[in-house]
């Protein structure tokens, strides 16, 4: 089959990343042609990545989202331009993989008698959102990857010449991603869905956000989506159990070659710390067993004002400063591990190898947490200030702050190439994690068996609370708040 692939592409920085760059290549091998039209300007590597992968290169003003993009290759190209072609695929980077040979996909679909085809659906639902005014989301193909046959060529041209430019991402899922199958098939056109359409109905509404690792086990889904990895997390626990990107995780790791770790450290500078980090879990059992001596440097303090340099095979321990005030001071002091359990804690970064540091999980009590809110909401402008003086160019939760151990931290040297930087004053401290995540770095926070099994049932206290008379009253009442701030 002759077939044309549109790929859209964007990223602030200007970089095709490893993982975006796996995908092409491999799609590349279902196609005559590749276009690849990125919303801004690519740097100057990536450019010459995609002249010498042979791709149709095409840099435009970021509007339009995806829509725009699509809009604007299709309508250069014309519409006699199209009868070239037997299927056209529009593509995106959101997409990662793929996890199986996609000749597997294409094969599937190629022999089945439709006039257009998607990789998956989002079920019917509503969303003022989403759906507009009337709120209704119709069941659609999502547009990921969307694939279109020759019979509909001339209302599928027509279709874009008539299309809108969105002017937000809500928009784009309103004129083009839900109404796109709708539109079609109100047309007469057949169409259907490479992942079974009726597996996961009245289970979950956007399966490949909700059940990836399932998917990819049972109907060999090639993709899943970059987004698992990042969404906000408070979004995952109103869908799911909140596990689906650990379950993926894990699951590509030990099960598939797929390069997960190079999607993870292209992911981990473009977005919130904190929220890969919800989306990971990565609060490793610390072994209770003593681990012997610990092939650990000890940093003295006074050596972090002016910076230091860390050697890239070492492992270096540095104490952290204790709350003010008490009893939080002394539990985070109880915290801080022994010499064995720093052994302990080098053995698990070199079992993964996407970890730049690991420290002690902050512990239970309350006003721990409380203390280190609070220490975010009054540091996080310096911290600012001091990111843009050391250039690290990384994005902030502005509540939710990074993950930063409690008592101590270990350091992985080669998570840190220039050195760590200087620790002057206290808020300096929240660089030691964001200095290790502009290189694709990770943070882990190792707890105890005790520590794992109190804070299950510290959660299950707190969701019994919230979902009792008086938990809705109050959540309720802070959501009220929280509107009339904005």
């Amino acid at each position: 089959m002759q077939r044309l692939v549109v790929y859209f592409h964007y990223d602030p920085r200007g970089q095709a990343d490893p993982a975006c760059r796996f995908a092409v290549r491999e799609i590349q091998k279902q196609a005559r042609a590749v276009w690849f039209v990125t919303n801004g300007r690519l740097d100057a590597e990536s450019r010459g990545w995609a002249r010498d992968a042979g791709l149709h290169l095409l840099e435009r003003e970021n509007t339009g989202f995806d829509v725009g993009a699509y809009r604007q290759v299709l309508l250069a190209l014309g519409r006699p331009a199209l009868d070239e072609w037997d299927e056209i695929v529009l593509m995106n980077y959101t997409l990662a993989g793929p996890v199986f040979p996609l000749g597997e996909m294409f094969a599937a679909m190629d022999a089945r008698a439709l006039d257009f085809w998607g990789l998956s659906r989002h079920y019917a639902m509503r969303s003022r959102r989403f759906g507009g005014r009337g709120g209704a989301v119709p069941e659609h193909l999502q547009s990921h990857l969307l694939a279109v046959r020759r019979p509909m060529y001339d209302d599928f041209f027509a279709y874009w010449q008539a299309m809108a430019l969105p002017r937000s991402y809500e928009e784009s899922v309103r004129c083009h991603e839900a109404r796109f199958t709708a539109h079609f098939a109100a047309l007469g056109y057949r169409w259907d869905s490479f992942l079974d359409g009726e597996r996961w109905r009245g289970i979950f509404l956007n399966p490949l956000m909700a059940c990836p690792r399932e998917l990819l086990q049972q109907e060999r889904c090639p993709f899943f989506k970059r987004r698992s990895f990042f969404t906000p997390y408070g979004d995952e626990l109103r869908r799911t159990d909140g596990l689906a990107a650990r379950r993926l995780y894990d699951w590509l790791k030990a099960e598939t070659s797929y390069p997960v770790d190079e999607l993870l450290r292209g992911l981990l500078p473009a977005y919130p710390l904190s929220a890969v980090t919800r989306s990971l879990h990565p609060y490793p059992l610390l072994p209770a067993d003593p681990a012997g001596p610990a092939p650990v440097t000890v940093l003295p303090p006074a050596l972090l004002r002016e910076g230091a340099a860390l050697a890239p095979d070492r492992f270096y321990w540095l104490e952290l400063p204790l709350p003010e005030t008490e009893p939080a001071r002394r539990y985070e002091a109880a915290a801080r591990w022994t010499p064995a359990q720093q052994a302990a804690a080098v053995r698990l970064l070199e079992q993964n190898p996407l970890w730049g540091l690991i420290g002690p999980a902050l512990p239970l009590y309350p006003g721990c947490e409380a203390a280190r809110l609070r220490a975010w909401r009054r540091d996080r402008p310096a911290v600012q200030a001091r990111m843009a003086e050391l250039g690290l160019q990384l994005p902030l939760d502005a509540a939710d702050p990074p993950p930063l151990p409690a008592g101590g931290v270990l350091l992985r040297g080669a998570a840190f190439p220039g050195g760590l930087p200087p620790v002057e004053r206290p808020e300096d401290l929240w660089l030691l994690p964001l200095a290790a995540q502009q290189g694709g770095w990770a943070v882990a926070l190792a707890q105890d068996a005790a520590q794992a099994a109190a804070r299950a049932d510290q959660l299950g206290v707190l969701l019994a609370a919230q979902l009792s008379p008086q938990g809705a009253a109050r959540a309720l009442a802070r959501a009220l708040r929280s509107a009339l701030r904005r």
